[in-house]
Formats: C-alpha cells, sequence, structure tokens
C-alpha cells in the first residue's frame, strides 16, 4: 500500500513537473525570464498561478495544459476578496521589506503603531505637504519610511537633488531641510540608492508621487491627511 502511494506520489510531482515546464515554455518568447519560482498553484481550480515582476508586478492565471490564460482581477464571490490583489499585495511587501534598510530614510514614531514606506521627489509639492505633517503622522503612531522616486519628466533636477540628500551626513536633517526650505546639502558624491529605489518604484507601479505603501503591501497613491492616513491603514488592517 505505502508502495502505491509513494508511487502515485511521484507521478503526480513529475506530471506538476512537466506541466510547469511547459507553461514556462510557452510565457518564455512574451517573458523571458519567467522561472519555475513564478508559478506556483492556484486556488482556481485547474489553473497555475504566474507571477510576473519585470517590468512591473503583475498576476496571472494559465491553464494546466498551458494554453488559455486569464488576466485581470478575479474576485472569490464566496468571501469577496480579490484573489489577484491580495497576491501582488504580498510580492509588493516582500520586494520592500527587501530593500535595505539602512538605505531608507526613517521618521520613526516614538510610540509606533504602524509603518509605511513613501515614495517620494524632492521636488514634487504634494510630498512636501506631505512632509509638512510628519509630527502629527508621528504623533499618531506612523513611522514614514522614504524611499527614492524622482520624476525626471517632471523634475529634471530632483534625481541629483536626491542624490545629495542621500549621501548628506544626517540624512533626514537634509532632506527635511530640503522639502521644507529648499536648502540643498553640501556633500559628497558617494554610492547611493536613488537609482536603484527608482527602478524598484517603476517595477510597483509608482508613476506619481508621493506614493504610500502600507505594511501588507496595499498602494495608495497621492496625498493624505494624517487622519485619513491613519483610518486608511486601520480599514485595511480590519480587511
Amino acid at each position: 500500500m505505502y508502495k502505491s502511494l509513494l508511487l502515485l506520489f511521484l507521478l503526480f510531482a513529475n506530471s506538476a513537473y512537466a506541466n510547469i515546464e511547459e507553461i514556462i515554455n510557452r510565457l518564455q518568447p512574451y517573458f523571458p525570464n519567467i522561472s519555475a519560482e513564478q508559478i506556483n498553484e492556484s486556488q482556481l481550480e485547474g489553473f497555475y498561478e504566474v507571477i510576473i515582476t519585470e517590468p512591473w508586478i503583475e498576476v496571472m492565471y494559465i491553464s494546466s495544459d498551458a494554453r488559455y490564460v486569464l488576466q485581470g482581477n478575479v474576485t472569490d464571490l464566496v468571501t469577496m476578496s480579490n484573489l489577484s490583489e491580495i497576491r501582488i499585495n504580498a510580492t509588493r511587501k516582500q520586494i520592500l521589506d527587501n530593500i535595505d534598510e539602512n538605505s531608507k530614510i526613517v521618521f520613526e514614531a516614538v510610540n509606533e503603531q504602524y509603518i509605511v514606506h513613501v515614495f517620494t521627489d524632492v521636488d514634487c509639492p504634494f510630498c512636501a505637504k506631505l512632509h509638512n505633517n510628519m509630527a502629527e503622522m508621528n504623533a499618531l503612531g506612523i513611522t514614514i519610511k522614504y524611499l527614492a522616486s524622482p520624476l525626471e519628466q517632471l523634475h529634471p533636477q530632483a534625481q541629483s537633488a536626491m542624490e545629495k540628500i542621500w549621501c548628506a551626513e544626517n540624512r533626514n536633517l537634509a532632506l527635511h531641510n530640503y522639502k521644507i526650505q529648499r536648502i540643498l546639502p553640501v556633500s559628497e558624491d558617494c554610492e547611493n540608492p536613488v537609482a536603484q529605489q527608482l527602478a524598484i518604484s517603476e517595477q510597483l507601479g509608482v508613476y506619481s508621487t508621493p506614493s504610500i505603501f502600507l505594511e501588507d503591501g496595499t498602494n495608495i497613491p497621492g496625498y493624505k491627511e494624517p487622519e485619513e492616513l491613519l483610518q486608511n491603514i486601520k480599514q485595511t488592517l480590519a480587511q
């Protein structure tokens, strides 16, 4: 009996691997860097879940015979949950969590309750407006972790300014002074994460700033008042 069960398991495993290989072969012309790690079993019977991370994050579902593809939102009508959005958020969270903490500019709440990542452009007016509320956001228990997303088409000098800020001895003070008083620090060139963080922002689908990411990977684009941001965070956590 045990031998029969083992044989069935091996046959299933080999069949599943063969299906994944076929899926990779079918998708490779469109996604040259696709690998088996991006393909998982899904909640949809007869379909695999495929997570695309280049040039941006996307989730699709492909039939086990590698013939049919479903794209866009897939909703579970029993739980009323968006399966695609849940997976995209989880992937965003993983990417954000893997960014070196030392490369972020962090304004930490004394009584930290929540953490949000904010992709910012120092020449963006609404980014400055958001930063002007830092004391109130921190008082609400919200820690802000800044990441760089200079938008060259709108602000051609932003990337060079942000590189100066990220190379400053006191990055928090340098960022604050530039956003509030437009004082650019005098700092020597250094190895900095600005270009890398910009590439990550594009991968995450950031096209405007500020762009706020909650702890579960949920994206809230645009400016939010402190209390409004707190309510968004609580509503997301409650779901």
